[in-house]
C-alpha cells in the first residue's frame, strides 16, 4: 500500500495545469479542489517503486480524481464561461490514449536497462564526433559569469563592466558603478523562472535588478553585505530571492523590499517549487518547509558531518551525502525514512544527479571509479576508471535523452553514461563547464570562452 499525500498530487496536477496553459485552472484548483488522501494500490515490483509513484500521478489519478471541464478555460472572450463537454471528451480520450503509449514506453525502457545491465562488458569506447570550436579571446580576466537558459544569453563580469553576449556578439555593455564610482561585483546571477532579469549584488551592499537591455528595475541595499556568501532565485517567482549568509537565510521580495522569513542557523538551503524549501541546521536536519508556516512539514534527520543535500532534477528525490561516514541517502520526502543508501570502499569525493526521461541517474566519483547508479533499480548501472585527478563534476542534462557528465582537472573528458563512450577535449582546465543545448558546451577560462559544437 503506497500512501500520495495530497500536497504532493495537488503540486503535479497544478503544475501539470500550468504546462498546459491553463493558468485560471491551476489556482482554481489550489484554491478550490479539496482532494482526500489517495491511496494507490498496485503490484509493484522494488526497482519500478518510484517510477511507478512518478507515472501514477500524472496519468491515473489526474483522470479519475479531477473534472477538468470544471475549470476548462475557454479561450473565446464572452462574460460566462460554460462548460465545453466536447473538448473535454476529446481530452479525456487522448490522455487515456497518452497513458497506454506511456505506460509501454516505461516498461520497455525498463527492460532494456536491465538488458544493456547484464550485457556490459566494461570497455569504454571514444566517441566519433568531432566537434568544431568557436574560440573568443577577451581582454580582460573573467571575474564572474552566469548563463541565461531562457534567452541564450551568456553574461560577464569583467573590471569595471558587465557584458551580455548572445550568439558571440556582444548585446550590451554596463558600467559596475554605483553613484559615481566604480564598485566590485560580488555576486550575479539571471533569474530562474523567466530570464528576463538579473540581481547584482556589489561588495558595498548596493544591489540592483537590470533587465537584458541593462535598464535599471530595481535599486536597494544588503545588510551585512560583508557575510553574504551567495543567493538563489525562486524557480517558479521573479520576485523572491533566498540571500545566503554565513549561518542565516533571509528570504525577500526584493521589488517590495519586504523580508518574507528569516532563519537562523542554517548551513545549506535549496528552492524546492514555489514557497517550497529545504534548509539544513547546525544540528544535522533536514527541514522541508513553506514560506508563511514556521513549523517544518517534515523533518529528516541526516548523518553527521553531512556536507551537501541535493535534489533531482525533477524535486522529488533528496539525495544527503556525509563525508565523514562516506555514504549518500536517497529520500523521498514522503516520509522521515530514507528509501536507499550508496556506499563505497573507496572515498567518495563528490556526487551529482543526472536525469533522464525514465530513470534517475547518481553518479558518484572516487579517485579511481566514476560509478553511475540506477536509483530506480537500486543498482550500479555501468562504472568507467578513472586515471587522471578530478578537480570537479559537472552534470550534463541533455534534451535528448543522453545524460552525460563532463569531469575536470588534469584532462576534460565528457562521458556519455548510457553508452559507455567518452570524448577528451584539448584544451587548458576551464573554471566553468556549461551546456547550452544538445549540440554546444561553453567552457568559460580566465579571460577566453569556448563552444563546442557537433559538427
Amino acid at each position: 500500500m503506497i500512501v500520495i499525500k495530497t500536497e504532493e498530487l495537488n503540486y503535479l496536477i497544478y503544475t501539470y495545469f500550468l504546462e498546459q496553459g491553463y493558468s485560471h485552472s491551476a489556482f482554481a484548483l489550489i484554491n478550490e479542489v479539496k482532494i482526500d488522501q489517495l491511496l494507490y494500490r498496485d503490484d509493484v515490483k522494488p526497482g519500478q517503486l518510484i517510477n511507478l509513484l512518478e507515472k501514477a500521478l500524472l496519468f491515473q489519478q489526474l483522470q479519475d480524481h479531477i473534472q477538468i471541464n470544471q475549470y476548462y478555460e475557454c479561450k473565446v472572450p464572452q462574460l460566462l464561461i460554460q462548460k465545453h463537454v466536447c473538448q473535454f471528451t476529446e481530452k479525456k480520450q487522448l490522455a487515456e490514449k497518452q497513458e497506454r503509449r506511456d505506460r509501454e514506453i516505461m516498461i520497455q525502457n525498463a527492460l532494456m536497462r536491465s538488458q544493456e545491465f547484464v550485457s556490459r562488458n566494461g570497455q569504454t569506447m571514444d566517441l566519433n564526433v568531432e566537434l568544431q570550436q568557436d574560440i573568443i579571446q577577451l581582454q580582460d580576466e573573467i571575474l564572474l559569469s552566469d548563463w541565461n537558459a531562457q534567452k541564450n544569453i551568456l553574461a560577464i563580469y569583467q573590471l569595471n563592466c558587465i557584458k551580455l553576449i548572445q550568439n558571440n556578439q556582444i548585446l550590451q555593455i554596463m558600467p559596475t558603478v554605483v553613484g559615481e564610482c566604480f564598485s566590485r561585483v560580488k555576486l550575479m546571477k539571471f533569474d530562474r523562472s523567466s530570464g528576463n532579469n538579473m540581481l547584482i549584488v556589489y561588495e558595498n551592499g548596493a544591489a540592483k535588478v537590470i533587465d537584458t537591455t541593462i535598464q535599471i528595475i530595481k535599486m536597494f541595499n544588503i545588510k551585512n553585505a560583508s557575510k553574504l556568501m551567495d543567493f538563489h532565485w525562486n524557480l517558479n517567482w521573479p520576485n523572491v530571492v533566498a540571500l545566503i549568509f554565513e549561518k542565516d537565510v533571509e528570504i525577500v521580495d526584493i521589488y517590495k523590499c519586504q523580508t518574507l522569513k528569516y532563519l537562523e542557523n542554517v548551513i545549506h538551503f535549496e528552492w524546492r517549487h514555489f514557497d517550497h524549501f529545504i534548509v539544513m541546521d547546525l544540528n544535522y536536519y533536514i527541514n522541508l518547509m513553506q514560506i508563511d508556516i514556521d513549523k517544518p512539514q517534515l523533518q529528516l534527520k541526516a548523518e553527521l558531518e553531512t556536507t551537501l543535500i541535493e535534489f533531482n532534477k525533477r524535486k522529488t528525490l533528496l539525495a544527503s551525502f556525509s563525508s565523514t561516514l562516506n555514504i549518500i541517502k536517497i529520500w523521498t520526502l514522503q516520509n522521515d525514512e530514507y528509501v536507499f543508501e550508496i556506499t563505497d570502499d573507496q572515498k567518495i569525493l563528490q556526487f551529482c544527479w543526472c536525469s533522464s526521461q525514465n530513470a534517475n541517474y547518481l553518479i558518484t566519483l572516487t579517485s579511481q571509479t566514476l560509478n553511475i547508479w540506477d536509483v530506480e533499480f537500486g543498482q550500479i548501472k555501468s562504472t568507467y576508471e578513472i586515471d587522471f585527478n578530478v578537480a570537479k563534476m559537472v552534470s550534463m542534462d541533455l534534451l535528448n535523452d543522453t545524460p552525460q557528465v563532463v569531469l575536470v582537472g588534469e584532462k576534460v573528458v565528457l562521458y556519455d553514461l548510457i553508452n559507455k563512450k567518452r570524448r577528451v577535449f584539448n584544451c587548458d582546465t576551464p573554471n566553468k563547464v556549461l551546456r547550452i543545448n544538445d549540440e554546444e558546451i561553453l567552457f568559460i577560462f580566465r579571460s577566453s570562452y569556448i563552444v563546442y559544437k557537433k559538427n
